[in-house]
């Protein structure tokens, strides 16, 4: 089974569904990822012999670990991987930095190595930062800096 693409998340899953958050390694808010219904493709019934209750294990396994890859792809859409640590941040604490020619790192890196670049919101807004003088200018259109979202 894969790795999860954050340091922390959560497997909420039941005997029903397939549920998993992902936490932005930087600020822990929180990614929730889509649900996935799990059918076992035979007939439910109340009780189950050995044999079928080991099938029925075997199924919902085998679709747990599927529905967890899919999960793991999609936080990856999501969030956005620091391209100096690595670390797996939300879009708040991802700065695309002039010095890295637009590549996004996250704002543990872009505070240590004094960057300057933009923090795009959630709402296409965007906050200039400049860690080397430590200011920041909030409002700055998009096609001003001539960065990619996320």
């Amino acid at each position: 089974m894969l790795e999860a693409v954050t340091k922390k998340y959560i497997d909420s899953s039941t005997e029903e569904q397939f549920e998993y958050s992902f936490f932005c390694d930087c600020c822990g808010k929180n990614v929730s990822t889509t649900r996935y219904s799990f059918k076992p493709g035979f007939a439910k019934k109340l009780f189950l012999s050995r044999t079928e209750q080991r099938a029925r294990e075997i199924i919902w396994q085998r679709d747990h670990d599927s529905a967890y890859e899919r999960a793991n792809i999609e936080a990856l859409k999501i969030l956005n991987r620091c391209v100096l640590c690595g670390a797996v941040v939300c879009g708040d604490c991802t700065v695309e930095c002039e010095e890295t020619g637009g590549k996004t790192v996250c704002l543990t890196c872009a505070k240590e190595h004094r960057y300057r670049g933009v923090i795009w919101k959630d709402n296409d807004e965007t906050v200039s930062v400049d860690f080397g003088n430590e200011t920041k200018t909030s409002g700055i259109k998009p096609h001003q800096y001539g960065g990619i979202k996320k």
